[in-house]
């Protein structure tokens, strides 16, 4: 994920922090068990001369010539290791016959993945790429919309029971509990196939809520996800192919490389040769990268085929798993319940 040096420094300090923050956590915490249990200083002082035998014996093993070996009263490093290992066992059973669970002096990690480091082996962590991607896009509204756009609130009574779909003979309700139930899967399963869904029906009918439930969740479990409208998406490209803007040119690159990219309201956007080109670059591109992304669109198949160009419409029917909602507008539906 490309960041300015100044991107970069106010992650680490935020690392920083929650590092000191953990740190505080566990230095009152040691205190604390200091003084109800007194044994457990001993316990640590023990652990603490037991590893440093370990480590000279360490230091003086891997400076013995071939041959040479222990002195008979040195206690093995085997010994040593095992030693330690009893001492710690002794120390959870102390904490836990005191009431204290055995992880008490494990700090409270925003990722335990990485320990609030960021890295994992010299990599940047999940987290990091997040983090990243939030400070780059500034995903307020998105951040908002998590608050009340997530599956467990995906609500299946807005839709119908007796609303038939006269193309597939199903209701409303049918569809939609069909829907849920795919992406659900789709979350769950993300890992292994990961996949590309195309969402699409009249507006107000729950596509953009069910992109958002499924991004809230893929965030959750540490993905990166990036969402724009189709306009957002498009003037992006804009102003990094003609004003050759530093800051969309990033923007680009992110597109393309996040874990799962949403592009919502597709055919709202202005519809000409560069916007054409452009949406083929994404579509394509993420393809061959096998980066997932989520689209949805007031447009119906025919539609789509007929506003963009046949290579974007072939990479779309042949790559994307297509979702048709039926009903009525549930923005609607909600004010007619609000009043």
């Amino acid at each position: 994920m490309p960041l300015t040096n100044t991107q970069y420094d106010q992650l680490m300090r935020e690392y920083q922090q929650k590092q000191f923050r953990n740190r505080r956590i566990i230095d009152a915490r040691q205190a604390e068990l200091y003084k109800k249990l007194p044994l457990l200083r001993d316990l640590d002082e023990q652990i603490r001369s037991v590893s440093m035998q370990a480590a000279r014996a360490r230091i003086k093993k891997n400076g013995e010539t071939d041959g040479a070996t222990d002195s008979e009263n040195s206690p093995s490093k085997s010994a040593l290791h095992e030693q330690i290992k009893d001492l710690c066992r002794q120390k959870i059973q102390t904490m836990e016959e005191a009431g204290y669970p055995s992880d008490y002096l494990v700090p409270p990690y925003d990722c335990p993945d990485c320990q609030d480091t960021g890295y994992i082996n010299g990599r940047r962590c999940h987290c990091f790429k997040q983090a990243a991607i939030d400070l780059i896009y500034t995903q307020s509204n998105l951040t908002d919309r998590f608050q009340s756009e997530n599956f467990d609130l995906f609500r299946l009574d807005y839709y119908s029971r007796e609303q038939i779909d006269p193309r597939s003979g199903k209701s409303s309700y049918e569809i939609a509990k069909e829907a849920l139930a795919f992406c659900h899967s789709y979350v769950d399963n993300f890992d292994r196939d990961g996949g590309n869904l195309m969402l699409i029906g009249m507006p107000g009918i729950g596509k953009t809520f069910l992109s958002n439930c499924i991004a809230n969740a893929l965030m959750q479990k540490g993905h990166s996800v990036i969402y724009f409208t189709a306009f957002q998406l498009l003037k992006a490209f804009e102003a990094s192919t003609f004003r050759h803007d530093e800051e969309a040119g990033r923007e680009s690159d992110n597109i393309f490389s996040c874990d799962l990219l949403i592009i919502d309201d597709l055919g709202t956007e202005m519809n000409n040769s560069f916007t054409n080109s452009k949406f083929f670059e994404v579509v394509n591109e993420r393809l061959l990268r096998k980066k997932s992304t989520v689209i949805s669109s007031n447009l119906d198949m025919g539609q789509l085929r007929d506003t963009y160009s046949d290579r974007v419409y072939s990479r779309l029917a042949s790559n994307y798993s297509f979702i048709r909602l039926y009903g009525q507008d549930i923005r609607v539906l909600k004010k007619i319940e609000q009043s």
